[in-house]
């Protein structure tokens, strides 16, 4: 029984539990409520984003440690683009928060985590035939019910994804990380999604396929990490070399 906790208390699962509370905390001190309330929350928020991303840190492996630093600047990036040049949500305060970059490195990183649980692995198949059926599900009712054409894009989108990278248990996982995280967001009024995007497509609020978004950047901060990973390991022997030499 004591060896049982013991597995359950590792750091890891430590930090995946970890991860509901964190996002009620973080988005609950940014909510619509606080901010009518006159309480400045969010500094909250930039505060207890970058610490919980520090104490995860210490979760993963050093080559997903690297991959979730570069996530940060990467969303930021994001960000700026899908919020303020696309426009296809808004923040309450207008601008996106300093927490948002460190929480979708917090998110990635989760991921990471429960995707490498002896859970998943050994039942590998499984989840993803589970969760290919949860998000073709999701997809179909936002399409069909709801005339979501901006979700049905993106399960087009992750279609082709699925198709040139695999359906790997990280990608659909995130997927319901997402999710959880979208409907928390916009329910506490943290950001709203546009009605119409650009004036051609319909989506709710939040989209159920806004979780593809996650999935490309998922991929390419998998990729840029591994390329500096390797950069890095070819230029080491220079730099150890030069140093002997001051």
């Amino acid at each position: 029984m004591k060896q049982q906790i013991a597995r359950l208390l590792t750091r890891q699962n430590l930090m995946i539990l970890g991860f509901f509370p964190i996002v009620i905390f973080a988005l609950g001190m940014d909510s619509r409520y606080v901010l009518e309330r006159g309480v400045a929350g969010q500094i909250y928020s930039n505060l207890a984003a970058p610490f919980y991303m520090l104490l995860v840190l210490f979760a993963l492996r050093p080559e997903q440690r690297l991959m979730a630093v570069v996530f940060v600047p990467f969303s930021a990036l994001g960000e700026y683009i899908f919020s303020l040049v696309f426009q296809l949500y808004r923040y309450t305060a207008g601008e996106v928060p300093f927490y948002v970059p460190f929480g979708h490195a917090i998110l990635f990183s989760t991921g990471l985590l429960i995707a490498d649980t002896p859970l998943v692995r050994r039942h590998e198949q499984a989840v993803k035939r589970g969760l290919l059926a949860f998000h073709g599900g999701l997809f179909a009712v936002a399409l069909l019910a709801w005339g979501d054409t901006l979700s049905a894009l993106f399960g087009l989108v992750f279609l082709a994804l699925m198709r040139r990278k695999g359906a790997r248990p990280l990608y659909l996982i995130m997927g319901v990380l997402v999710l959880y995280i979208e409907v928390v967001g916009t329910q506490l009024g943290c950001w709203a999604w546009a009605a119409n995007p650009w004036g051609a497509l319909h989506t709710t609020n939040p989209p159920v396929g806004a979780f593809v978004c996650y999935v490309i950047a998922d991929v390419l901060v998998i990729k840029i990490a591994r390329r500096l990973a390797g950069a890095w390991a070819r230029l080491r022997p220079a730099v150890a070399r030069a140093g002997g030499e001051v």
